[in-house]
């Protein structure tokens, strides 16, 4: 991988930080939905118990690993991008050389 500039890489930890932001709430919004069932009596406790503990195991930590573990802003960025998270007009010109080739492999 090319290498990257102090305002290159600080640009692209931004954006991480914005998918990862966009991503997790969306994620909270379906368990979210999920409490609203439970509380209009359309499902049962433990139908909202089994999304929590789904959101919690399964969501929750891969995302964490994607944006947190990993550690590694181009890669957290393409995969934002390739799945819509973030627009590839959010990313400043100078960076967008750095992400092409994974954001194609991403979109494979």
């Amino acid at each position: 991988m090319k290498d990257m500039t102090k305002p290159q890489k600080r640009h692209l930890n931004e954006l991480a930080g914005r998918a990862y932001e966009r991503e997790l709430s969306h994620a909270i919004d379906s368990v979210h939905r999920e409490i609203q069932k439970w509380k209009d009596n359309e499902i049962s406790c433990w139908d909202v118990d089994k999304k929590i503990h789904s959101y919690h195991d399964d969501e929750a930590r891969s995302l964490y690993k994607t944006y947190v573990m990993l550690n590694e802003p181009r890669v957290a960025v393409a995969q934002a991008v390739a799945k819509g998270i973030l627009d590839i007009s959010e990313v400043k010109e100078d960076c967008r050389s750095l992400l092409e080739g994974l954001i194609a492999y991403y979109r494979q």
